[in-house]
C-alpha cells in the first residue's frame, strides 16, 4: 500500500534538498515508521533511499551506563546472518508496500529508488563513517530496545557522521515541516542544524524559533535568528518561554505539542557527552520522549 504521507514543497535551490538518504540499522530489523519518513522526504527531491545493516558485536561494560565494543568476534555468525537476511527480506517488503522502487544510487532517471547494503565490519563507527556518504540519516526511537540499539545507531551518527539526523517516534504524521519549531539556545550546535535543516525551513508554512528563557548560552537571540530567517523568506516569528517549574526538554516538548507541530529542529548535545550521559539534558530527554519527529545537529 503507498504511503499517503505528505510534505509541503517549494521551489529550492539544487544544493539545499536531500537528495541521499541512509537508513542506518545497527543490529535491529527496520519498520514502516523510519522507511514512511524517508519517503515522505525523498517525494520533494526524487532521492534515493539506501537500508543500511550493521552487525553488532560482544559487549563489555566497562563503567557506569558505558559500553566498549570489542574489535572482531560477534557474538554468534551464524545468527547474524539470519538477521541480516531476515533485515534485508523486510527492507524490500517496506520498499514495496511505499511503492517505491528499487534502484541504486546511480539509477537517477527513476526518481525516488531505495536499496540495501549489508556491511562487512562489525562495529557501530562504520555507521557514522558511511553516514558522511549522505544528505540525511533516519533513525527510528525504539524504546523496547532492550539494547539500546537504536540510540547507539543515532549518537554514531551525531557524532562521527557530520550530518544531519531525523529521529522519528513508531508514528509518522501525515505531514513533516509543515508547521516546524526550532528549539534555540544560542549554540553553535544549533545553528548548524539550522543549516542543515534548511530544505525543510524554506518548504515549511510556520517556523517557530523557540526559546527557553534559562536555556541559553552565550551567542543571538531568537529574535535575531528570526529575522535572519525571514530574510532568506522563511516564515519565522520567535517566542520565548518560561519552563514553569519543569525541565527545559520538557518545555520545549510541550509547546511545541500544544501549536501541533510537525518537525521540532534541535541541536544535539550542547554540553559534552559524557555530562549528558551522566546528568541527562535537553538533547537526551527529548530524545527519549518525543513523539513527533525531530532533525538534530551535532
Amino acid at each position: 500500500m503507498v504511503s499517503t504521507l505528505s510534505i509541503q514543497t517549494t521551489s529550492l535551490s539544487k544544493d539545499s534538498m536531500y537528495k541521499t538518504i541512509v537508513l542506518p540499522l545497527y543490529h535491529r530489523i527496520h519498520t514502516a515508521a523510519e522507511v514512511g519518513a524517508a519517503h515522505l522526504v525523498a517525494r520533494s527531491y526524487n532521492s534515493y533511499i539506501e537500508g543500511f545493516f550493521v552487525p553488532h558485536l560482544m559487549q563489555t561494560v566497562v563503567g557506569v551506563g558505558i559500553v566498549a565494543h570489542g574489535a572482531v568476534a560477534i557474538e554468534d555468525d551464524g545468527e547474524a546472518e539470519q538477521l541480516a537476511s531476515e533485515a534485508r527480506q523486510c527492507w524490500f517488503n517496506l520498499l514495496d508496500d511505499q511503492g517505491i522502487p528499487v534502484g541504486t544510487l546511480g539509477d537517477t532517471s527513476i526518481g525516488v529508488r531505495g536499496h540495501w547494503v549489508k556491511s562487512d565490519q562489525y562495529s557501530e563507527r562504520i555507521i557514522g563513517e558511511y553516514a558522511r556518504l549522505f544528505d540525511l540519516a533516519i533513525v527510528r526511537r525504539n524504546l523496547d530496545d532492550k539494547g539500546s540499539f537504536w540510540q547507539t545507531t543515532a549518537e554514531a551518527v551525531l557524532f562521527e557522521s557530520g550530518r544531519p539526523l531525523l529521529l522519528v517516534d513508531n508514528a509518522i504524521p501525515s505531514t513533516l515541516g509543515q508547521n516546524i519549531v526550532i528549539a534555540w539556545n544560542g549554540s553553535t550546535e544549533a545553528g548548524r542544524s539550522i543549516t542543515a535543516s534548511a530544505p525543510l525551513l524554506e518548504a515549511a508554512e510556520q517556523v517557530t524559533v523557540l526559546s527557553v528563557t534559562d536555556g541559553m548560552v552565550s551567542g543571538p537571540s531568537g529574535a535575531d535568528i528570526s529575522d535572519h530567517l525571514r530574510v532568506r523568506g522563511i516564515a519565522a516569528h520567535e517566542q520565548t518561554i518560561d519552563r514553569n517549574g519543569g525541565s527545559i526538554g520538557q518545555a520545549i516538548l510541550s509547546f511545541a505539542e500544544r501549536i501541533n507541530a510537525d518537525l521540532l529542529i534541535k541541536s544535539a548535545f550542547t554540553h559534552s557527552r559524557l555530562r549528558q550521559l551522566v546528568f541527562g539534558g535537553a538533547t537526551r530527554e527529548i530524545m527519549q520522549n518525543s513523539t513527533l519527529p525531530v532533525l538534530m545537529c551535532h
